[in-house]
């Protein structure tokens, strides 16, 4: 007896199947993963359009010293691109195989990284 078992992402918001990915949204330092579909994702972008464009990056926190300490320490958890290809191209997200890759891709690993250590 054969079994085929496929595992695919659907759109959180309509439902949708086919190309779809997961992007993770934060906002007043709650972060929430959610699928969408090319097509939601770019309507998200167009109405956060405004925003980021009004927008300016936030100030304060520790010193500069300080921030590179963190920085360096960051930077030595952070995930190499290979870690992050390997990852997406086993669950047949598009990356290519040289250049950077996209943050929302980065935050997608990142992502399912935490919720598997918790």
């Amino acid at each position: 007896m054969a079994k085929h078992v496929e595992t695919y992402l659907v759109d959180d918001l309509t439902g949708e199947r086919g190309n779809v990915s997961e992007h993770v949204i934060a906002l007043n330092g709650r972060r929430v993963a959610v699928d969408l579909s090319v097509a939601a994702f770019a309507d998200l972008e167009k109405k956060l359009a405004p925003y980021f464009a009004a927008g300016r990056r936030p100030r304060g926190g520790p010193s500069t010293r300080t921030n590179r300490t963190a920085l360096s320490k960051q930077a030595a958890q952070e995930p190499t691109t290979a870690e992050i290809r390997a990852w997406a191209k086993r669950r047949r997200i598009g990356v290519f195989d040289r250049g950077r890759i996209p943050e929302h891709i980065r935050q997608q690993y990142i992502a399912a990284h935490q919720q598997s250590a918790a």
